[in-house]
């Protein structure tokens, strides 16, 4: 695996040209700020490529990457040479290039390697095999796992933090290395590695600003064999977004937003496994209710109906449209068909 802990050169241009027509907003729907800012900038404009459908196209020579501003905190650490050596298939900042379109864009495409997330901690790698998720990874052990599991209880301490001190050099997930020595069961070792791995990578979603950079060819883990790929990236996006419990300093919160399903998110979230609390929250989005008011329905506290509201958004499932001025009455059509199609009753 790459041994590089920085950040990729920034890649505007490219991340720009992000998927307009798989994942874009209905016509009605408002571009986000940074987009607006992004097309009425002359000088991005001038030095973003023709668009084409395929928004996950080759990455370009690095030579004609753009260079990262000098305001841009999160690209002091030069990989150009990484990056220049390196298979790169596509790259982008989560600001015009979310992590949820990455994912649907690795399954799209089937593709085989490892999405590298740069932030401002140890880089994040993702393992992908044939459009399917593997895990995720680090080489700081301690972010990776800070607790001690059960499983490993009856397990020599000094095996492992050899297996902590080879995840430091290689990457490779602890508990594959203690299941290559025996020291716990294949099964359990590949359970865990998918546990630890979705936690990890929760810290990515309400991250501010990550720059994502997918590596194909990329040799798995010793171990990595072992763990069963998941199937959808929605389902394993899901689960590692129920890890997030603190937004931190994500954007404001708007309580009397209006959620509200994307152009494929009525679809998308009738084929996720969720929880009874989460069908129920999603059965709310009608279009006319606002956060504020669902919260009121199922009777939640604001910060919980945030959290859920988060996973959706993340996911781009839902959108959220700003409080309307005028009082309109609630359509009833989407809220009646999610609500039959989960099995739930008024």
């Amino acid at each position: 695996m790459p041994n590089s802990s920085g950040e990729p050169e920034s890649t505007g241009a490219q991340a720009e040209a992000s998927n307009r027509d798989d994942l874009d907003k209905p016509d009605s729907r408002r571009l986000s700020e940074e987009e607006k800012a992004a097309s009425e900038d002359p000088s991005t404009a001038a030095e973003a490529p023709a668009r084409s459908q395929d928004w996950w196209s080759a990455t370009p020579p690095p030579a004609e990457w753009a260079q990262p501003t000098a305001n841009d905190q999160t690209a002091d650490v030069d990989v150009s040479k990484e990056s220049g050596t390196a298979d790169v298939y596509f790259c982008g900042q989560t600001t015009l290039f979310p992590l949820s379109r990455a994912l649907q864009a690795i399954a799209k495409e089937k593709l085989t390697g490892s999405l590298r997330s740069f932030w401002d901690q140890e880089p994040i790698d993702l393992l992908a095999q044939n459009g399917e998720i593997l895990f995720a990874t680090t080489r700081d052990s301690e972010r990776y796992c800070p607790d001690m599991p059960a499983a490993l209880a009856n397990v020599d301490s000094e095996i492992v933090a050899k297996a902590r001190a080879e995840q430091s050099e290689t990457g490779a997930p602890l508990f594959l290395t203690l299941a290559r020595e025996e020291a716990i069961a294949r099964q359990a070792a590949a359970e865990l590695a998918q546990h630890y791995g979705q936690k990890l990578f929760s810290h990515l979603w309400p991250a501010p600003r990550v720059w994502l950079m997918f590596e194909k060819s990329v040799e798995l883990p010793s171990g990595g064999s072992e763990v069963t790929p998941e199937p959808d990236v929605d389902d394993w996006a899901l689960e590692s977004l129920r890890f997030v419990q603190d937004l931190g300093d994500h954007p404001s919160f708007d309580a009397r937003a209006i959620p509200a399903y994307t152009k494929d998110g009525f679809e998308r979230v009738r084929k996720l496994q969720l929880t009874s609390d989460e069908a129920q929250f999603a059965s709310q989005f009608n279009g006319a209710r606002s956060v504020q008011q669902i919260a009121k329905n199922l009777r939640l506290d604001l910060k919980v109906a945030r959290l859920r509201l988060f996973r959706f958004t993340a996911l781009e499932i839902v959108e959220c449209w700003p409080a309307s001025t005028e009082t309109k009455p609630e359509p009833k059509s989407v809220f009646q068909r999610f609500s039959r199609s989960i099995g739930l009753g008024r």
